[in-house]
């Protein structure tokens, strides 16, 4: 085993007891000091770790899924990577402006593939309609998305 790992574990270990000693402290304080209503105030604590559990889960569960072939209006300017198709020629950059039109591809490990649909400017910085780019699913804060 790499020592790293093993030196991972170890503190993961030592910081699981710390928590665990501490909540039975803290059991025993509260069976300590309020003897008649403990039970009542650790359920009211469970229920809500609980809520705040599903809460941070259905935030993080919030995000929107991508499927090929969806429509995405942008409602903020983006800048995409050109995909060239000789594996060769440089990657470019280029800005899809907003209220333009994008065709998603494929999603992949935090990186969207689209073709653009429509992009009103023109000129060498902003990308031509029917190019295939990538996108960082970070970058994209406020969109609109059809499924089709």
């Amino acid at each position: 085993m790499n020592l790293r790992v093993a030196l991972i574990f170890l503190v993961l270990g030592f910081i699981g007891l710390l928590i665990a000693m501490g909540a039975a402290s803290f059991v025993r304080w509260l069976k300590f000091s309020y003897p008649r209503s403990f039970r009542s105030i650790l359920a009211v604590l469970c229920l809500l770790l609980v809520g705040a559990g599903v809460w941070v889960y259905m935030e993080a569960k919030e995000r929107p899924v991508f499927q090929a072939g969806d429509l995405i209006t942008l409602e903020d300017p983006v800048v995409a990577r050109v995909i060239p198709a000789d594996r060769r020629s440089p990657a470019t950059s280029c800005i899809v402006e907003i209220y333009e039109h994008l065709s998603v591809v494929d999603v992949q490990s935090g990186t969207l593939k689209a073709r653009v649909e429509s992009n009103n400017r023109s000129g060498p910085s902003f990308c031509p309609i029917g190019a295939n780019v990538q996108i960082e699913l970070a970058w994209l804060h406020h969109f609109t998305l059809t499924h089709r």
